[in-house]
């Protein structure tokens, strides 16, 4: 499989035509800085006509918001990560993320899911 993409971008705005070999599948991405904290992205596949979208918020340092929808699974959810995104390369072992996520789906809103995750980098 193979992906030609182009790159379009300024300082706030980046649009992205990808297509997907052989399958010939044509999708577009579209993101916006919209302050230095917080960006949005939404990708339009044009063979399946699904789409998503996601806002995302550098709230601190170590805390990062983030909440989307997926049209394919129907799918609404958001999380918080919570550790740090920055540092040097000598700090990496040191590094753990936290996630904590609800997943609501349109159909089912009963049928929510809470997903925590743990990020633990291990290097010896």
């Amino acid at each position: 499989m193979m992906n030609i993409k182009y790159r379009y971008k300024d300082d706030e705005l980046s649009f992205i035509p990808s297509l997907t070999l052989p399958s010939n599948s044509l999708s577009f991405a579209f993101k916006r800085q919209l302050t230095p904290s917080d960006k949005f992205s939404y990708r339009y596949h044009f063979d399946t006509n699904y789409w998503s979208a996601v806002y995302k918020q550098k709230a601190s340092k170590h805390v990062k918001w983030k909440a989307g929808y997926g049209s394919d699974e129907r799918l609404g959810w958001a999380s918080v990560w919570v550790g740090d995104a920055g540092g040097k390369t000598k700090e990496a072992p040191l590094k753990t993320k936290v996630q904590l996520m609800i997943k609501v789906p349109q159909n089912n809103i009963h049928n929510s899911t809470v997903v925590f995750r743990v990020k633990k980098r291990w290097d010896f």
